[in-house]
C-alpha cells in the first residue's frame, strides 16, 4: 500500500507538467493578431522565434521587440455517470498566465544578422477547488518555462536566407493534489481500517471530515537546462510570394531533485495516519524524471496580392508521439521504491494557422486570423491536469506607429474547443481499495503477482467526465528600430 501511494503521488509530479496545454504560441503581440502565423513573414527581430532565416531580411540596423500576453482560461467539468441533481460539477479558478518575450537583432552587414531572444515557450496554470471530485488527480498546478536563444541568420543571395539558433531552456513547477479521493466513501474506508487495527477510537476523525481533503501533497521541482536548436529557411520567390520552413528540435527536460510537502486536514489526522503507516515519508525523499518537449516542424507561405495586403498560412506538425511514457525514480534507496512507469501514448498533431494584414496607412496596420490546433491526448487518458481539446481560435490585432522608429502592437484572441465538450476518462487505482483487496487475495492463498492483478482490477476507478473550456488572450508589445 505504501508503494502504491508513492506511485500515485510521483506520477502526478510531472504527468501534466509539459502536456499540450502548456505549449505557448503567444510569443509576439503582433502575430497574436494574425493567428500566430509568422514562418513565411519578415518580422525583423521577432523572426528569431518564428523563422531565424527571416531575420536576415531586417531593413534596420537594430531591431528590439518586447511584449506580454495575459491568458484568462476557464474549464468546466461534468461527471457523465450521473444526471440531474446528482450530476457532479466543478469549475476551475485559474489565475491569469503571462507569457512574455524580448527579441533583439543586429545587422552588421547587408547579408548577416545576429540576435538573441528571451521567451517563455511553455507555461500555464490550472486551479480546481481543493475538495472537488477530481482532487485526487489535481487541485492546482503552476508551470513556468524559460528559453534563451542566440541566433545567426545569413542571406545566401537576395532571395534566399538561412538561420540557426541555439535554444537553452529551463523551468520550474508546483503541483498540489489530494492523496485520497475526497468524500464519505474514502472516510468510511479509513475508519474501517482503523477499527480493524484496534484504533476505532480515531474513526470519528475521518467520518466527520465531510467532503474535505484529508491530506494533500504539494510537489515541486526545477527542470535543469536543456539545449536544442531552432533552424529556418526563407525563399523570397518574388514580390508576391514567400516560402518559409522552421524546425525546432526536441528538448529533454530533466528534474533531478523534486520535493514534496504534505498538508494534513488537522494535526490529529496527521498523527493517526503517521501511526498507521498509511502515508509514506514523501516529504523526506526526492525524485528524478525526464520529460520530452516535442519536435516542431512548420511549413508556411505568404502572399501579397497588393501593396496594402499580406496573407499567410502556416502548417505546424508537433511530434508529441515522443511522449510515450513517463518514468520516475526516487533518489533515496532506503525508501525502497521501484522505478515508476506511466504510459501516455500521445499522438502527433497538426495545427493549421491563417492570418491577414491590411496596411491602412503608415500610422496603422490591422490584422485578423484563426487557427485549429489538434489535441495529442487520447480520450482514455484525458486528465483534468490538462483537459486537452482540439482548439479553435479567432484573433484580431492592431499596430500603431506613433513615430518612425517605434510601433505599438495590441491583439485579442478567443480560444475554445472545436467540440462543445470533450468526454474521456483517466485510469486511476484507488490505493485504499487496492490494499484491502490485496490482503484479502493473499489471505485466500493467491501468490503476490496474482494478488496484485486481482487487487488492481478491484481498485480500478477511471475518472470520467466531460470538459468544456474557453480562454481569452490579451497582448501588448512595443518595437523599436534604428
Amino acid at each position: 500500500m505504501k508503494k502504491l501511494f508513492l506511485v500515485l503521488a510521483a506520477a502526478a509530479i510531472v504527468s501534466g507538467a509539459y502536456a499540450e496545454g502548456y505549449q505557448v504560441n503567444n510569443l509576439s503581440s503582433k502575430q497574436n493578431g494574425m493567428g500566430h502565423v509568422g514562418t513565411a513573414l519578415k518580422l525583423n527581430s521577432e523572426s528569431l522565434h518564428f523563422n531565424p532565416a527571416a531575420a536576415a531580411f531586417q531593413t534596420s540596423k537594430f531591431d528590439i521587440s518586447a511584449g506580454i500576453t495575459g491568458i484568462s482560461s476557464y474549464v468546466r467539468y461534468n461527471n457523465i455517470d450521473y444526471s440531474g441533481e446528482n450530476r457532479i460539477k466543478a469549475e476551475s479558478d485559474n489565475k491569469i498566465s503571462t507569457p512574455m518575450y524580448v527579441y533583439f537583432n543586429y545587422k552588421p552587414s547587408e547579408r548577416l544578422g545576429i540576435g538573441v531572444s528571451f521567451t517563455t515557450p511553455f507555461g500555464s496554470a490550472m486551479k480546481w477547488p481543493s475538495n472537488w471530485a477530481g482532487a485526487h488527480l489535481i487541485q492546482e498546478i503552476n508551470l513556468t518555462a524559460f528559453q534563451i536563444q542566440p541566433t545567426v541568420s545569413y542571406k545566401i543571395c537576395d532571395k534566399l536566407s538561412v538561420g540557426a539558433g541555439l535554444t537553452v531552456a529551463w523551468g520550474n513547477f508546483d503541483l498540489s493534489r489530494s492523496m485520497f479521493p475526497v468524500g464519505a466513501a474514502t472516510n468510511n474506508t479509513i475508519a474501517g481500517i482503523l477499527t480493524a487495527n484496534n484504533m476505532g477510537q480515531y474513526a470519528p476523525l475521518f467520518t466527520n471530515a465531510g467532503d474535505k481533503a484529508l491530506l494533500s501533497a504539494k510537489l515541486a521541482g526545477d527542470a535543469k537546462v536543456a539545449v536544442g536548436v531552432n533552424l529556418g529557411i526563407m525563399w523570397d520567390v518574388h514580390e508576391q510570394w514567400t516560402f518559409g520552413f522552421n524546425y525546432r528540435s526536441r528538448l529533454n527536460m530533466k528534474v533531478k531533485k523534486g520535493t514534496a510537502e504534505l498538508n494534513y486536514l488537522s494535526p490529529e489526522i496527521k498523527q493517526v495516519m503517521s501511526a498507521t503507516g498509511l502515508i509514506p515519508r514523501l516529504d523526506e525523499g526526492t525524485f528524478n524524471a525526464e520529460l520530452p518537449l516535442p519536435t516542431n516542424l512548420t511549413w508556411a507561405v505568404a502572399f501579397r496580392p497588393a501593396d496594402k495586403w499580406e496573407f499567410a498560412v502556416d502548417l505546424q506538425w508537433v511530434g508529441w508521439s515522443a511522449y510515450k511514457e513517463l518514468n520516475v525514480s526516487f533518489n533515496e534507496p532506503e525508501l525502497k521504491i521501484e522505478d515508476i512507469n506511466s504510459v501516455k501514448n500521445y499522438k502527433n498533431t497538426l495545427a493549421f494557422r491563417f492570418g491577414g494584414e491590411y496596411r491602412a496607412c503608415d500610422l496603422i496596420q490591422a490584422r485578423m486570423g484563426m487557427y485549429v490546433d489538434e489535441s495529442p491526448v487520447r480520450s482514455d487518458y484525458l486528465n483534468p491536469e490538462t483537459p486537452s481539446m482540439t482548439k479553435l481560435a479567432y484573433t484580431a490585432g492592431l499596430t500603431i506607429n506613433p513615430v518612425k522608429f517605434m510601433s505599438i502592437d495590441v491583439a485579442y484572441g478567443y480560444v475554445a474547443s472545436a467540440d462543445p465538450e470533450r468526454t474521456g476518462s483517466y485510469p486511476y487505482i484507488n490505493s485504499l481499495t487496492y490494499g484491502i483487496a490485496y490482503k484479502q487475495a493473499v489471505a485466500a492463498g493467491a501468490k503476490p503477482e496474482a494478488a496484485a492483478a486481482t487487487a488492481t482490477k478491484a481498485a480500478s476507478e477511471p475518472f470520467s467526465g466531460n470538459y468544456a473550456l474557453h480562454a481569452h488572450t490579451f497582448s501588448i508589445g512595443v518595437r523599436f528600430r534604428f
